[in-house]
């Protein structure tokens, strides 16, 4: 799992750090497998790794629609079926939430492990802060971070 396993890695440690009306949900590697959890949703974020050439731990956030209006030159998830092509899926069923967001972080390993490069385990905390903003979180309204 190594890095590509950056989402897993995050919903463990968000874990009792949201409120009770956010819902994480552990993808699998078949993006396919989480179609059934779009359906009557406002919002949705996706973490994920990716390997677009930047530093390894960088974050990016995007929406669905800023990746389809550039190119395609950096994939959107490292798996076959990602994240784009759910979306798409989602979109075809009527069950596409109208707020999505990918917070995606540079690999830096993708080789068989279980343990994150330092680079990307850094990131984590930083992926806490930005879906509390895309929540509309505020720091008092936090839960701790223990």
């Amino acid at each position: 799992m190594s890095d590509d396993g950056i989402g897993v890695h995050a919903v463990r440690y968000l874990e009792g750090r949201l409120p009770d009306d956010v819902e994480l949900i552990e993808g699998s590697v078949y993006c396919a497998d989480l179609l059934p959890f779009l359906e009557n949703r406002r919002k949705v974020v996706f973490i994920d790794g990716i390997d677009a050439g930047a530093e390894p731990g960088t974050l990016f956030r995007f929406s669905p629609d800023e990746v389809r209006n550039q190119k395609r030159n950096e994939p959107v998830s490292l798996h076959d079926f990602g994240v784009y092509e759910l979306i798409t899926a989602a979109k075809l069923l009527d069950q596409c939430p109208e707020d999505i967001i990918l917070l995606v972080v540079q690999v830096k390993n993708v080789e068989i492990g279980e343990e994150l490069s330092q680079e990307v385990r850094e990131a984590i905390p930083r992926i806490h802060r930005l879906l509390l903003d895309e929540l509309g979180i505020s720091d008092s309204d936090e839960i701790s971070e223990d």
